[in-house]
């Protein structure tokens, strides 16, 4: 029996959000296989984070502790961890930590890593995996004969399951660090403005150049504060150094899967959009009514932001007053 192994990226103590979409769509395919779906952690975690491990269907965990994050020693521990859990498919975040240990493992193991998926079908027995290019509006199915096969998800592709109900047996390895290491992270240092992860948010308030001015954009803001979403932009916006780079969506930014997305007076360019397509419900706000962000609402509002972001406001904090 081969099995399943999905690493398992740990911030402030908990999985990311994207970690666990890995993980779900990999108990899936266990489950469809009849083999094990393993999740490999780099530390301790608190019982209720364990849950989600456990929920998310790990049959297994395997804990390897380590202090602090490196690459050429995460990397180590996955290949190791593969080996001996006899895993014929090594799933990852497609995180920045994520995609470069994908490449990483699949050199170290002389395999291929197909980065970026965001589909997986069943071919008999063989897995598809459909990976988007051009902004998505080329999709490309790859498969891969040799294994193991090393497989980046993208943010917001699979459901983070809660029902999978995995045994989630505790496991712990000791494998050596790797101590010839081409560099060494002393410090993470967060950007001002990134105190909520992006990636994690179940509410973004994002903001277009149509939203960038000086009269606009403390209403954005504000609208952000009232739901206690953080705020990202578009290419422009960034560009303009209204917000910083952590803040950009899109093909050349940050990929995401909000429950609710706030476009204000986002315009909706292709590069844009595919970072933010699977969002669970998308409001836009633009006063040009032929603008492409339209195409993808759930709900879309023709009118100035100046006019409009105030009575949103007003309506959310009245809301939250009642709640």
């Amino acid at each position: 029996m081969k099995n399943i192994l999905t690493y398992i990226e740990i911030k402030d103590g908990a999985p990311i959000k994207l970690s666990l979409e890995a993980l779900s769509k990999a108990s899936e395919i266990a489950a469809e296989k009849g083999t094990k779906s393993i999740a490999l952690i780099t530390c301790e975690l608190a019982d209720g984070e364990l849950a989600k491990v456990k929920a998310a269907g790990a049959e297994e965990i395997v804990v390897v502790k380590r202090d602090a994050y490196n690459m050429e020693d995460f990397t180590n521990i996955i290949v190791e961890v593969s080996k001996k859990y006899e895993c014929e498919d090594i799933f990852l975040p497609g995180s920045l930590d994520g995609k470069d240990l994908a490449a990483n493992v699949a050199a170290s193991l002389d395999t291929v890593s197909v980065t970026n998926v965001m589909e997986i079908k069943f071919d008999g027995e063989e897995l598809i995996y459909v990976t988007p290019s051009y902004g998505a509006t080329v999709l490309t199915e790859s498969k891969v004969n040799k294994a193991p096969r090393v497989i980046a998800v993208r943010a917001g592709s699979f459901d983070k399951r809660d029902d999978l109900n995995g045994a989630g047996n505790l496991v712990e390895e000791n494998i050596d660090e790797v101590k010839d290491i081409k560099s060494i992270i002393r410090e993470v240092v967060m950007a001002a403005g990134a105190e909520i992860n992006l990636e994690d948010a179940p509410i973004i308030v994002t903001c277009g150049r149509g939203a960038a001015s000086d009269e606009i954009f403390p209403l954005v803001k504000e609208l952000a504060d009232a739901f206690g979403a953080p705020i990202s932009g578009t290419r422009p916006v960034i560009d303009d150094g209204v917000l910083p780079k952590a803040s950009q969506i899109g093909q050349s930014g940050k990929i995401v899967s909000p429950a609710l997305y706030i476009g204000c007076g986002v315009s909706g360019a292709v590069q844009h959009i595919s970072g933010m397509e699977n969002s669970g419900f998308i409001l836009a706000i633009n006063k040009d009514e032929d603008a492409p962000i339209f195409n993808i609402a759930d709900v879309g509002i023709v009118g100035d932001c100046k006019v409009i972001l105030p009575l949103l406001i007003e309506e959310v904090k009245k809301l939250k007053a009642n709640a």
